[in-house]
């Protein structure tokens, strides 16, 4: 569930920055004349690989037919999406890669005023008819993409030359003002009425975005325990469902374990609250490092931390045990008055032999593991055998 979250906290972060985007895209523009399958195909060389000519394909003739006129805000939108995760961190490194990628040779300008680019030989354009209207959504959005990062600002330029508008460069521009980063603006550019009405959306966007953040935060406190950061019992509960149904389809087992800390009470009379907290935190976190990333541990009581570990026989949850609790005993965990070194007493009950639902295991777990710390500390004992030392 808290993976769940922390996806949608994701996406409506890009939702909402992509929503900033379209706001300076609203353009009163002329309708795009896209070249025609067969002139894309006819205008690539015979030594351009399979891949680019696809590319263009689907740039001027696929994504038009589906998307229509949102096909050129769209593909700069993706492209500017996917230039974060190029690695590219300078502008000489921005030139090398579009020189590598056989995209054109790029000239970039960047000061306090604008940002000026100027791109030839561009890959979206070359050796295609010229159509009269700006089609490098592509290169601009890589291209701007890369900046923001570079600059820690807003990148939104506008194709003012083309290879399609019959000029020999392809050019993008965006100037510093009033708002931050880099714009293009000129009268009509943003139609004052759209842009109003987008603006409240994005706000409303961003209304929303908190919301789900405080919503994603509220979640988090309901399946985890606010002082060690483990699951509470309700989420591992439901975690431990799904790891019995998956041992039963298997032939699997399963050890569910109860961790009792020996002497915990003393530590809280003597030491104060505040330093059981700390050993508590320092015990959890300890405990977590020695397990693998399958198994599952939360704090199921004051001192108590309830194990379920996936495919463990008895055989192999001794063995584990032993490593763990005796790793653990060498934790000392330093307080204001002194370091407290803590034992702990374990019960253990096995799936499918002694229990076959979560309820019934735990149940047995704590039961063995008050029986093992009343025959002394730092004792292991199994539901269904004697319990040792």
């Amino acid at each position: 569930m808290a993976l769940r979250s922390q996806e949608e906290v994701s996406l409506a972060s890009l939702f909402a920055r992509t929503l900033r985007s379209v706001i300076a895209l609203t353009a009163a523009e002329e309708r795009r004349v896209y070249p025609d399958a067969g002139e894309v195909l006819r205008a690539s060389r015979d030594d351009e690989t399979a891949p680019a000519a696809f590319a263009r394909l689907l740039q001027f003739s696929i994504l038009p037919e589906i998307l229509g006129e949102s096909a050129g805000p769209a593909i700069y939108l993706a492209s500017k999406l996917a230039s974060r995760d190029l690695g590219v961190s300078s502008i000489q490194a921005l030139k090398d890669w579009f020189e590598r990628m056989h995209l054109g040779d790029l000239e970039v300008e960047v000061d306090e005023e604008r940002v000026l680019v100027k791109l030839t030989r561009t890959l979206s354009t070359d050796g295609l008819p010229r159509t009269g209207t700006p089609v490098c959504d592509v290169e601009r959005g890589i291209i701007d993409g890369v900046l923001e990062e570079i600059t820690g600002t807003e990148v939104l330029t506008k194709e003012t030359m083309c290879w399609s508008l019959g000029d020999t460069v392809c050019q993008f521009e965006g100037y510093a003002g009033r708002q931050a980063g880099y714009l293009y603006n000129e009268n009509g550019f943003h139609p004052v009425e759209q842009r109003r009405l987008l603006t409240q959306l994005a706000d409303q966007a961003d209304i929303a975005l908190d919301n789900l953040r405080l919503l994603n935060e509220r979640k988090q406190h309901e399946t985890l325990d606010p002082l060690t950061g483990l699951l509470n019992f309700r989420a591992l509960r439901e975690r431990a469902a799904y790891e019995l149904v998956r041992a039963e389809r298997h032939g699997r087992d399963v050890a569910f374990i109860m961790l009792d800390l020996d002497g915990f009470t003393e530590v809280n009379e003597a030491a104060g609250r505040e330093a059981g907290d700390e050993v508590l935190r320092h015990w959890a976190a300890a405990l977590t490092a020695q397990l693998r990333s399958c198994d599952l541990v939360c704090r199921y009581g004051a001192d108590e931390f309830l194990l379920v570990m996936p495919e463990t026989a008895d055989q192999e949850a001794d063995a584990a045990l032993a490593r763990v609790l005796g790793a653990m005993r060498q934790l000392a965990v330093e307080t204001t008055d002194r370091p407290i070194a803590l034992t702990a007493s374990a019960g253990v009950a096995s799936f499918p032999r002694d229990g076959r639902t979560a309820e019934e295991l735990v149940a047995k777990a704590a039961t063995t593991a008050y029986a093992a710390r009343a025959a002394g500390p730092g004792r292991v004992a199994f539901y269904s055998r004697p319990s040792s030392a």
